[in-house]
């Protein structure tokens, strides 16, 4: 995969922990570096640069992450 199907992926799984949960809770790197198959640090460069662009809310550490709403938004426009 490539580096955007990774950041798709990614947004991804976060949009659907935000949409399956009355109260959303954050997800943790590794369990989105296990389910997208990817290295713990090449997941963490990907949250980095998504929280970066205000795609995700990211702890200082990089461990937890949460999609935002301009994520939410930037996804739905680049799948409709």
């Amino acid at each position: 995969m490539n580096l955007q199907t990774y950041t798709n992926e990614v947004l991804m799984l976060l949009a659907d922990n935000a949409r399956n949960n009355t109260s959303p809770t954050v997800v943790g790197s590794e369990i989105i570096a296990d389910r997208l198959a990817m290295s713990l640090p090449e997941t963490k460069q990907i949250l980095k640069v998504l929280d970066g662009f205000g795609f995700i809310m990211n702890d200082i550490d990089g461990q937890y992450s949460l999609i935002t709403h301009k994520g939410l938004q930037w996804l739905n426009q680049a799948y409709s």
